[in-house]
């Protein structure tokens, strides 16, 4: 496990400390992953994605340009994680909707996806040993040794910490005003989802040991902004499950597995300007 310093010297100390808490979860859930552990290629994404919207939150306290390059070399990585991780998904939903004894498509399509998922997992299992990877590592490990802190990583710790993350809780609002204008804008709620993902990783990174700051409010920020990412992260696993059963098996009967994902995704989109809501108090209690 890393070493960490204790209570945080300034703001840019506190995300130092943070990025390095984040690095351990990296190592830790790399070897599962490649090795195609249960869950694992899940949590190993999920740290990648933690690093990602850690680094983006608290830019202003780093080199912009080694910001940029961490976040881009990432961004390729978890992309890779990604689809794999995508089918692993999509798997569950389709057992989830399909009867296999009952529904002809339903065989076809597991057997597909379990294959697709296989050939995505050989792909970040080599990707992952890579002299790509060895390097972009021996990157993270360079930025954290000797972070390149900004005049603004000197400022005031929780203060300042408070400022950037009720910007991104402001990001996710205007991400939310648009999404729930146009419910049918894949784009938009795409981009709300994205917002309201960066939010919690943002928030969980300051108010999780080491660091350990703020309180209710800030747990119930975080906790707000996950309820929006994954209710919109079960709307799209559900429609695309959707589109797939109806491209396998041109079905229209009101019963098709098809519809009844639709349904499900339509209820959930319902409940969304209840969660924003919910978003919006929680960071003006905050605030």
């Amino acid at each position: 496990m890393s070493e960490v310093s204790g209570r945080p010297a300034d703001a840019g100390d506190a995300v130092s400390q943070s990025l390095s808490r984040i690095v351990d979860q990296l190592d830790a859930t790399l070897g599962p992953a490649l090795l195609d552990r249960p869950d694992a290629v899940h949590a190993h994404r999920k740290a990648v994605r933690r690093l990602r919207s850690t680094l983006a939150a608290y830019r202003p306290f780093f080199d912009d340009d080694a910001v940029r390059r961490l976040h881009h070399t990432y961004r390729d990585w978890g992309g890779e994680l990604g689809e794999a991780r995508d089918l692993e998904v999509r798997i569950a939903v389709a057992q989830r909707f399909l009867d296999p004894e009952a529904d002809p498509a339903a065989a076809p399509m597991l057997d597909a996806l379990t294959a697709a998922y296989a050939s995505a997992h050989r792909r970040v299992a080599r990707r992952g040993v890579t002299a790509v990877a060895r390097r972009r590592r021996a990157d993270l490990a360079a930025f954290l040794e000797a972070p390149p802190r900004t005049a603004k990583a000197a400022r005031r710790t929780k203060r300042d910490l408070r400022r950037r993350l009720v910007k991104e809780g402001e990001h996710v609002l205007r991400r939310a005003e648009t999404a729930t204008a146009a419910v049918e804008d894949d784009v938009a709620l795409h981009e709300l989802r994205k917002a309201a993902r960066r939010l919690r990783y943002a928030v969980e990174s300051v108010t999780r040991p080491p660091v350990d700051l703020f309180g209710a409010a800030a747990t119930a920020l975080a906790e707000s902004a996950e309820r929006i990412h994954d209710l919109l992260g079960d709307v799209r696993d559900t429609l695309a499950f959707a589109d797939a059963y109806e491209r396998a098996t041109a079905a229209d009967a009101d019963t098709t597995p098809a519809v009844r994902a639709r349904a499900e995704a339509a209820e959930r989109l319902d409940v969304l300007p209840a969660a924003v809501d919910d978003l919006r108090e929680a960071l003006a209690q905050f605030r």
